[in-house]
Formats: structure tokens, C-alpha cells, sequence
């Protein structure tokens, strides 16, 4: 071990002359002069015993030994460096990228933030929307939240929630439903994001939407949700979306029928990345969400 730690800096001016070309520019790079560029190599060639340079011209020349050595030196070099760069990043508290649809935030992340800033203040998160709930893409981000069935080759996938669609409206409006054949004669609230939920819930229930149906379409379940407590139709949403919508009677589920597809929401992310701090700790605190 203490000959090896001896030998790194030989090695490392053995590595900034094969990268710079020769002595000269080596010494420029470790700001070091050009004798003391050749006394390391001298050194080094003395305790491995094998020549690794070779004069040539004004310059010197690596002999077939000194050439693989410079290789595997260079790119163990690389490998060190990219450990250190890593190590730097971790305790300088990256900051933590994640992307959901909008009604994910709003509604589910967003009023849970405040628990995790207050166990863990030194993490900074970055919250981006993607327009659908199956996107693929962990391209600059480190999390995703994403519908589907858990199974993404190569990808750390833990459920948070299940995929139950819900009927939510104002209480006044509930009062007229009492079957699921009640909602076809009321105005649904259709999120743009996820036009097909309506269609879920109700083929879940044996009906389906007809031409005298209407439908007032908007943005995303949030806007859906403001409506519904506006008293201007019904919203189908996620479950999970409205647990405090629910406890303070601003909402209510006119019935007890939801709609699951046997999918779920998973946060979404690379399993290396997952497993060191402060990823692991973001991800732990959202798989203990309820």
C-alpha cells in the first residue's frame, strides 16, 4: 500500500506527459519545471525496474512498457476522478429534480413538501410537469412519477399510490345521485391530461357516455376539482388527489363506487442514483406518504 502511495505522483506525471505530448507541456500542466518532470519518471522507471521513456528527438518517446502503462494510469485516473466528482456532488446537496403532472403536484405533492423541508432542511427540490402521467423520460431529472404497472426495465419503481378513479362534486349537487345512471344526466368535468378517465369510471360501472351527454372539458384535474366545488358538474379523479378536499367537506364522493385499473403511480428512477444521499432520503420520505 505505502508503494503505491509513493508512486502516484510519478504516475501522475507519467500521465501528463503521454496526455501534453512530452516534457514540456506536462510540466506546464503540473506547474512543475521540466527537470523535475524527468526526475519523477526517472524515479519511476527505478522502482518498477523496466524502462518506460525513450529519447526522441529534443523530447522524449514512451517505450511499449511506458505506453500501457500510461493508458491504464490515465484511465484509473479517470475512474478516481469521477469517485471524487461524485463524492463532491453528494455533499454539496444536489439539488433533487423530479417531474409530475400538474394535478399530481398541486394536489398530492405539494400540501406533503412541508413534512419533508421540516425533517430534512438542507434538501432542495425541483419540481417539473410533463403533460402525461405515462411518461417515460428520466432525461434531466433524477425522479418520475409515472401510471402504470410497476414494470420498467432497468428502473427503480415504488408504488405510491394505486390508480382509483372517484367521483367528486359540491354536496349540493350530491344530493341528486343516487345511482351511477344519475351521473349521465349531470355536467362532467373532463381534464384534458387524462380525457379518458370518465370513460374508465363509468365502463367500470357497465354505462358508457352517450350523444346527450356533456362534458365541460378543461386543463387538468385540478381545474376539475375548483369546478366541482363551484358546483358546475361532477369530477372523476384520482383518489389520492383529494384526501383533504374530502376531510373539509368542500368535496364530497356522491358514490361509493371507484374505478381501479390494477396500475398505480411509481416513483420512477435510476437504481444507482436512488441509492445515495440525498436521493435515497427524497425517495424514502415519498414511498412513506399516505
Amino acid at each position: 500500500m505505502h508503494k503505491l502511495r509513493n508512486r502516484l505522483g510519478p504516475l501522475r506525471v507519467l500521465d501528463a506527459v503521454h496526455r501534453g505530448g512530452g516534457v514540456g507541456r506536462a510540466a506546464e500542466l503540473l506547474h512543475i519545471t521540466p527537470s523535475a518532470v524527468s526526475h519523477q519518471l526517472r524515479r519511476l522507471e527505478s522502482d518498477l525496474g523496466v524502462r518506460l521513456v525513450q529519447k526522441n528527438g529534443r523530447d522524449i518517446g514512451f517505450t511499449t512498457a511506458g505506453t500501457e502503462l500510461a493508458i491504464q494510469a490515465a484511465q484509473l485516473f479517470d475512474q478516481l476522478e469521477s469517485v471524487l466528482a461524485k463524492a463532491g456532488e453528494a455533499g454539496a446537496n444536489p439539488r433533487i429534480r423530479v417531474k409530475v403532472i400538474p394535478s399530481l403536484a398541486i394536489k398530492w405533492l405539494m400540501p406533503r413538501l412541508g413534512s419533508l423541508y421540516a425533517q430534512h432542511d438542507n434538501i432542495d427540490i425541483e419540481v417539473a410537469t410533463v403533460a402525461r402521467a405515462d411518461d417515460t423520460d428520466l432525461h434531466n431529472a433524477d425522479f418520475v412519477v409515472r401510471r402504470g404497472n410497476g414494470n420498467w426495465p432497468g428502473l427503480r419503481a415504488d408504488l405510491l399510490f394505486p390508480d382509483e378513479l372517484v367521483l367528486a362534486c359540491a354536496p349540493s349537487l350530491a344530493e341528486r345521485l343516487r345511482t351511477p345512471q344519475d351521473v349521465l344526466g349531470e355536467t362532467l368535468l373532463n381534464s384534458m391530461i387524462a380525457p379518458d378517465c370518465w370513460d374508465r369510471w363509468l365502463l367500470s360501472t357497465g354505462l358508457a357516455a352517450n350523444s346527450g351527454t356533456r362534458f365541460l372539458s378543461l386543463a387538468n384535474a385540478v381545474l376539475c376539482l375548483q369546478a366541482a366545488a363551484d358546483g358546475l358538474g361532477i369530477a372523476v379523479t384520482q383518489r389520492a388527489y383529494i384526501t383533504q378536499d374530502f376531510a373539509t367537506g368542500q368535496l364530497v364522493q356522491p358514490l361509493a363506487h371507484s374505478a381501479r385499473s390494477g396500475d398505480g403511480y411509481y416513483l420512477v428512477s435510476d437504481p444507482a442514483r436512488a441509492a445515495t444521499l440525498p436521493f435515497s432520503t427524497f425517495a424514502n420520505w415519498m414511498i412513506g406518504q399516505k
